[in-house]
């Protein structure tokens, strides 16, 4: 992977913005290599502490409204860009075309994340080639800041009993960013699949080929590991919901990409696609059996005992620091 620190690219290309000009997230986005990444620009810029060095009250909406201002509010901003020289009436940027700044000194670092994942979806494999094994393992990761939580449930041969549950604590050291979720999360599954020690077929939390480059986090896992792989995504990121009933195709490019599974025909779907090494049919027939609510067991497991563990790991935090405090008295 890449080895490069989104955050630390946001910084240094936001303080490239002159005194007297501002820009808008979705350009330094796109100067970070996406525009789809401009709401992570939008929350490194909440978290500034070195309004100095990284100038954030000069990164306003796409619009030319000021926005919001880690310095002390939109007032604040208002007030430090008038400094500055920028005209402002209301909340709006008066002139804006005239001192908008896009001429950013960049190497499009997410373009390197999106060279990866365009050369492992080469190595993608749409057919059945598993056998063997009949454990079905769910994955799913839950968040707390820069910790993950990440969980793996194993069942077998349909039974909605769990064999194994596996979990593991780790730092999420990609970003969230739509379309990237695989450098945030495949990581993490590597790291809970090593320590099953056996052969499983994955279902995760997240697309398969049910994606705009037809290569989603669960496909990208299934590539990186070498193991067929299921995605079940909660919601639809591309591609048309076609036919009637509880289980419905997905289309995407006039290719039948996977299933939109709702419990009950007027409730809301879930999303199945291939991740790799498993064909669009094989993908539904290895989950129905596992199939009682919103979402088949597996995930709906790894989802639960994913937060658990969140939950659990915060009271230890807070045991640990109450017995701390206790101790200076």
């Amino acid at each position: 992977m890449p080895d490069v620190d989104l955050h630390e690219e946001v910084d240094r290309l936001v303080s490239q913005v002159p005194e007297g000009m501002v820009t808008t997230y979705g350009l330094v986005a796109t100067a970070l290599g996406d525009i789809v990444a401009s709401r992570f620009v939008g929350k490194v810029m909440s978290e500034n502490d070195d309004i100095v060095r990284v100038p954030c009250r000069r990164v306003v909406q796409s619009d030319g409204s000021l926005g919001g201002y880690t310095g002390g509010g939109m007032a604040a901003k208002r007030r430090a860009l008038r400094a500055e020289g920028v005209e402002i009436e209301g909340n709006m940027i008066v002139g804006f075309e005239r001192v908008l700044f896009s001429d950013f000194k960049t190497k499009y670092p997410l373009r390197e994340f999106r060279k990866v994942q365009v050369r492992d979806s080469k190595k993608l494999v749409l057919e059945d080639d598993f056998s063997g094994s009949d454990l079905v393992a769910g994955t799913d990761i839950a968040y707390e800041g820069d910790n993950a939580y990440g969980s793996l449930v194993v069942f077998a041969g349909g039974s909605m009993k769990p064999k194994r549950i596996v979990v593991v604590k780790a730092e999420a050291e990609f970003p969230y960013i739509p379309t990237y979720l695989t450098f945030r999360e495949a990581p993490i599954v590597e790291k809970l699949y090593r320590r099953l020690g056996e052969d499983a077929l994955i279902v995760h939390d997240g697309n398969g080929i049910i994606h705009p480059l037809g290569f989603g986090v669960a496909s990208h896992i299934g590539v990186m590991l070498g193991v067929p792989t299921i995605g079940v995504a909660k919601k639809l990121l591309c591609g048309k919901v076609s036919g009637k009933g509880a289980v419905r195709k997905v289309v995407l490019d006039r290719t039948h990409v996977g299933y939109a599974v709702s419990g009950r025909e007027s409730g809301s779907p879930v999303y199945v696609s291939p991740g790799h090494r498993i064909s669009v049919g094989s993908a539904m027939r290895m989950l129905r059996p596992y199939w009682r609510y919103r979402l088949p067991e597996p995930v709906r497991a790894a989802h639960i005992e994913a937060g658990k563990f969140r939950s659990y790991d915060a009271l230890a935090a807070r045991k640990k620091h109450r017995q701390s405090s206790e101790s200076r008295y």
